[in-house]
């Protein structure tokens, strides 16, 4: 079994932001990026149930992950805004999870350095009330939620279409971290 469990952020009906500039959804984005891991993590969707809430969906979906013993999970997104300057890259951790810290440091650190995407910021999951609590807090295993970029912002684009690949590269990486 493996060690690694990788979350498609969001599901097919309801895919996430859109981004003009990839002419993708956080899904089909990140679909393509886990299905190119998946010789070294599992993969997880989110499961369509109709007349079920997104929160017990996730709630569902991390009670199967933490059937198993992974030793990480990685949630993959990708950020967006109404502002189009607004760019970056961020990771979500949980806020008592040294190794999600460093972790979630050791990927944007690799991000900025490699693809050129600015550092923006490690948001620490301590409340019920953050975007990515149920995901961040209801895995056994240490967690981290990736937004490696901005979606709205055509620059950040750019350069993650160039880089693709050097992405994809960092989370194995960044697997290796802990394995």
């Amino acid at each position: 079994m493996k060690k690694v469990a990788i979350i498609i952020g969001h599901r097919s009906e309801a895919q996430g932001a859109y981004s003009p500039f990839l002419e993708q959804t956080e899904f089909q984005f990140n679909s393509d990026i886990a299905e190119q891991l998946s010789d070294v993590a599992d993969i997880f969707y989110r499961p369509n149930i109709k007349g079920v809430g997104e929160i017990t969906r996730i709630k569902n979906m991390v009670s199967e992950i933490n059937k198993n013993d992974y030793e990480l999970v990685i949630s993959l997104h990708f950020n967006s805004s109404v502002n189009d300057t607004a760019n970056g890259c961020e990771a979500l951790y949980y806020y008592s999870n040294a190794m999600g810290e460093v972790l979630a440091l050791y990927f944007v650190n690799k991000m900025s350095e490699r693809i050129g995407i600015k550092k923006r910021r490690l948001i620490p999951i301590i409340s019920k009330e953050q975007r990515g609590h149920a995901v961040v807090a209801g895995c056994k295993a240490t967690t981290i939620l990736l937004e490696p970029f901005f979606g709205s912002n055509e620059e950040d684009c750019a350069l993650m279409s160039n880089c693709k690949s050097t992405y994809v590269q960092i989370i194995r990486e960044l697997i290796n971290q802990v394995l």
